[in-house]
């Protein structure tokens, strides 16, 4: 079957972008159940606060700049494919954000690697830390369905459709977003 999409794939920069964003995420969600003060909360608290800047980046960028051209595919396939998209870029923002607030609602201040401290902007208040933290379970917790859905996306055009989109991830295109 032919390239429907050669012409409009990915810059050689969102492929670089995609992948290293896919490693932190998954970095980030195998050390959300770190015990206090071990190597893996740190990798997930101060780790997941610099991380957290570039991918809220990925998201504004990708908003901004827009996706390349979608192949034509049955209605259902089409939705199941822009809700697994959009879901991987509301909760990435949702849980950087709520990450952020994780311990400033409890009237600490965040703590990067020991070497530098931001101030809380707000008093402590249990009862909001514990909604910021369900949220924050909850958004990332979603990323394993969505995972799920989005690599089966891809086999399917791998290995069933056979159109190139798969491909995309890996060969940058001329023109690309």
């Amino acid at each position: 079957m032919s390239d429907p999409v050669q012409a409009d794939g990915y810059s050689r920069r969102s492929i670089a972008v995609h992948w290293l964003t896919a490693i932190f995420v998954v970095v980030l969600f195998f050390t959300h159940e770190a015990a206090r003060g071990s190597l893996g909360n740190i990798v997930h608290v101060s780790g997941g606060a610099v991380v957290g800047l570039f991918l809220l980046w990925r998201v504004w960028h990708r908003a901004r700049r827009g996706m390349p051209l979608r192949p034509h595919q049955p209605f259902i396939i089409d939705v199941a494919s822009q809700v697994v998209l959009w879901g991987f870029l509301a909760t990435i923002v949702v849980v950087v954000i709520s990450g952020y607030f994780l311990p400033w609602s409890l009237g600490r201040q965040f703590d990067l690697f020991g070497l530098v401290y931001i101030p809380t902007p707000m008093a402590a208040n249990p009862a909001v830390h514990e909604f910021i933290e369900e949220v924050h379970d909850i958004a990332g917790h979603l990323f394993v369905p969505l995972l799920a859905l989005h690599l089966l996306g891809a086999a399917k055009h791998a290995f069933i459709d056979k159109d190139g989109i798969a491909r995309r991830m890996f060969k940058p295109a001329k023109v690309g977003r």
